[in-house]
């Protein structure tokens, strides 16, 4: 049982972790760049959990015993030197803050302070959240949903509900703190796994569309995607009602592009980002947050986050997760990690 790897699905990841690493080191202000990079990464899990879960029809505990190899060894690790980072520094933290993260339920508890109002560069932690929450949520419809129909039925639906949630909130909610703002509330699963569903969903039903898409429409649609995070004069809403809708088209149709877009995607360089992106995403927040502190400041913070995540790739993460997969799991299944 093989899913393919794809290399021009690893040129999207690094896309993805350029996107969020221009944003937080050389940030542009007319873009919301960062978000843009981490909605570059769910719209590629949703798809990708999509095949293994619905399509491939992995067995349940072969996928939980990947997703913890892939996500939580090298999570564990930086939470660990963060925290014994921050007690050095002498940063208060409080205990449940670790517990909250390492449960992926940081964006719900504790309320306060809020994962992006504490001193421990531990806030990009929320997309894991999303993520685990939505592999759950579609491990449970594989069982629920025999026929992939009514499973891309339901997932679709789901990422419309998600999208009028965020809308509701977008409306009603007041900016007048950090913990009633719109940005905060769409960090949460129920706003932000709209990403993941709407582009699972489209992957199970696109070929029963029959739809002929012309090589040069994916790189189109990105690049309304991209305007889609512009700051002004772009409403804010368009980035979390359309953008997910135009992403998951994207990203499920990157094999029927061509020419220049699909030559970006298969550059070397950007490939290998992709495949060190997790560790990247991971590392790059501790330098982030310290750069003002680093020589050379956040150029300096940025060659860091790639050089210790590389590293953390290839001396921790690969060499932990592939001992795991080997010992627990069906040797024959192949798995096109995120």
């Amino acid at each position: 049982m093989v899913l393919k790897r794809v290399e021009i699905w690893d040129g999207w990841r690094g896309i993805a972790i350029s996107f969020l690493l221009i944003g937080h080191f050389f940030d542009i202000e007319w873009i919301w760049e960062d978000r843009l990079g981490v909605d570059i990464f769910f719209v590629l899990s949703g798809m990708l959990m999509s095949k293994i879960l619905f399509e491939k029809r992995l067995n349940l505990k072969d996928f939980y015993i990947r997703r913890f190899s892939r996500i939580l060894p090298v999570l564990f690790l930086f939470v660990f030197v963060v925290y014994i980072f921050e007690t050095i520094v002498g940063h208060e933290y409080l205990t449940r803050e670790i517990f909250a993260n390492l449960t992926f339920i940081r964006t719900y508890y504790p309320s306060v302070p809020h994962i992006w109002d504490v001193n421990t560069p531990t806030g990009h932690l929320w997309s894991l959240n999303v993520e685990e929450h939505a592999y759950v949520l579609m491990s449970v419809m594989t069982v629920i949903f025999l026929r992939n129909k009514l499973a891309a039925t339901c997932l679709v639906m789901l990422g419309f509900l998600s999208i009028a949630i965020c809308f509701y909130k977008y409306l009603n909610l007041e900016n007048s703190g950090l913990e009633n703002s719109v940005e905060v509330f769409r960090i949460r699963t129920e706003c932000a796994i709209s990403f993941i569903f709407l582009s699972a969903g489209y992957n199970l039903i696109k070929n029963s569309l029959a739809l002929r898409v012309h090589a040069i429409i994916p790189f189109l649609t990105f690049g309304a995607v991209i305007l889609c995070y512009i700051v002004k004069p772009v409403p804010g809403w368009l980035s979390f009602s359309l953008a997910p809708i135009l992403l998951a088209f994207t990203v499920n149709h990157l094999e029927d592009t061509s020419g220049l877009f699909r030559n970006l995607l298969s550059l070397k360089y950007l490939r290998l980002l992709g495949v060190w992106s997790y560790s990247i995403y991971l590392w790059q927040q501790l330098f982030y947050q310290y750069s003002y502190k680093l020589p050379g400041g956040e150029l300096s913070g940025f060659i860091l986050s790639i050089i210790v995540g590389a590293i953390s790739f290839h001396l921790y993460e690969n060499p932990v997760r592939s001992w795991i997969n080997k010992r627990f799991t069906n040797k024959s299944y192949t798995l096109q990690q995120r």
